[in-house]
């Protein structure tokens, strides 16, 4: 199983534009299957913080947690409504179960330091269990985040599976190792970046990508 949960509001009101091809197709390449994953799209905040709850919370086995929407640097869109950071924020301290390791916002502009200072606050922030998170900290084309999305999830899985005891500081390191070589210019024009919990000081972000 790959572990991941992909949670995805609506890109477009008159479009059925969806992330969802692009995982099965990675599912299948990967796992021969597009059922080793789970996928659900939210409307508000309150459907989010009963998805999360009961896909990725106490008793799930899920380990990463992808979300997909529309947003900005203080928050992102459901089908229906506006989702706040700090509302994903609460959701993820009460909810998220604790073998949760990483989460990855697929969101214009979120994937900021100061959000990823935000969410490993020590005392009001995400749980610990949350090794890191990822996302973009500007304006994004749709194809070309996607392009980097996939990039991203298939080095994980392959380095996984390839080292099945390797820790997750030491997997994500490799993920942004590999995306910084075969598409640093992606990821320098998307400011991509993965913020991983610092050794010995959980609370503050430190950035694993090296821009060109």
């Amino acid at each position: 199983m790959s572990g991941l949960v992909v949670l995805e509001g609506r890109w477009e009101n008159n479009r059925n534009v969806s992330v969802r091809s692009l995982f099965d197709l990675l599912m299948d390449m990967e796992f021969e299957s597009i059922h080793e994953y789970h996928f659900q799209h939210f409307a508000t905040g309150e459907s989010l913080r009963a998805i999360i709850n009961c896909f990725c919370g106490p008793n799930s086995r899920k380990r990463y947690v992808y979300i997909g929407s529309n947003g900005d640097e203080n928050g992102f869109s459901g089908s229906v409504e506006r989702v706040s950071r700090t509302h994903l924020n609460n959701t993820l301290r009460n909810y998220l179960g604790g073998q949760i390791r990483g989460v990855f916002f697929g969101s214009c502009l979120f994937g900021n330091e100061r959000n990823a200072e935000f969410f490993f606050d020590s005392d009001n922030g995400i749980p610990q269990n949350v090794r890191w998170i990822a996302g973009y900290g500007r304006s994004v084309d749709w194809i070309e985040s996607s392009v980097l999305d996939i990039l991203f999830w298939k080095r994980l899985f392959e380095t996984k599976r390839r080292s099945e005891s390797m820790n997750e500081a030491d997997l994500i390191s490799d993920v942004c190792e590999y995306l910084n070589l075969v598409a640093g210019g992606l990821v320098t024009s998307l400011e991509f970046q993965v913020f991983r919990r610092r050794h010995g000081h959980p609370a503050e972000p430190e950035a694993l990508i090296e821009w060109q």
